[in-house]
């Protein structure tokens, strides 16, 4: 009997041994992990100490830029799903341009008070509705000409129309400091539109040189290229304007690029 007692003895003592090392294992290893993330943490803040106040700024915009992106991302696949509603997303703002945005009106998406557009506009027609518009105070303005600019012949180049559209958006900025300035690209014509004018085939090189003016300036391009590729069959059959089904998505790419102009405010 005592023999066995002595046995048990032993061999309890000898499993507590086997569970006091692989206790002292652990926070062993702990105490290294924690000692490595210190390590880490202080080589972090030693190389944000060593860098310019202007460089640390730069990261953390970064940073914050992406995070923005990412959130930006999502909400634009909800808008394109329909689980949220764009229409609801245009708030303080003005829309502008030709026939093509009159679609916004008549088609009552957006009130008539919050729309300036007409057939046969160019952007001159932002230079002769600026007091307008400067009553109006808006935060957002979207600008959605092109067609007639490129086949009216005031400007012949793409050079030449995006000098004198820098020059009215500036004025515009100028008078509108705080303004958020979003230039839709020029939507492309379609068969048989080139019938009535053969110069709509250089629509993208126009929309292309306003991507750029964009980018130079400091303004917002909405990018509508792949939309219309997409939906190629919500032309009219004129090949220049478009169905009602068409302006949803129109607006969801508006709506992105005025959240773009938000996160680099």
């Amino acid at each position: 009997m005592k023999k066995l007692l002595s046995n048990r003895l032993v061999l309890f003592l000898l499993l507590l041994i086997a569970v006091l090392a692989v206790v002292l294992i652990i926070v062993s290893h702990a105490r290294g992990s924690r000692s490595s993330e210190v390590q880490s943490g202080i080589a972090y803040l030693e190389n944000l100490e060593a860098q310019s106040a202007t460089e640390v700024e730069a990261q953390i915009k970064q940073i914050n830029k992406e995070r923005l992106a990412k959130s930006r991302a999502a909400i634009v696949e909800k808008l394109k799903s329909g689980e949220i509603d764009v229409w609801t997303q245009f708030q303080d703002y003005v829309l502008m341009g030709d026939s093509r945005a009159v679609g916004y009106e008549y088609w009552h998406f957006l009130p008539d008070d919050h729309v300036i557009a007409s057939a046969g506009a160019t952007i001159r027609e932002i230079t002769n509705n600026m007091d307008a518009v400067v009553a109006m105070n808006p935060q957002y303005v979207f600008l959605c000409y092109g067609l007639n600019d490129v086949s009216i012949g005031f400007w012949p180049t793409p050079e030449d129309y995006v000098e004198e559209f820098t020059e009215i958006l500036k004025e515009l900025e100028s008078r509108l400091p705080d303004v958020k300035i979003i230039v839709s690209s020029i939507l492309p014509a379609q068969e048989p539109a080139f019938q009535r004018a053969a110069k709509w085939h250089e629509i993208p090189d126009y929309s292309a040189a306003c991507g750029e003016m964009c980018e130079e300036n400091g303004w917002f391009f909405a990018d509508n290229d792949d939309l219309v590729e997409e939906h190629r069959d919500l032309y009219d059959i004129d090949g220049i304007h478009f169905q009602q089904a068409f302006y949803p998505f129109w607006a969801v790419n508006l709506i992105d690029a005025m959240m773009r102009s938000t996160e680099e405010a």
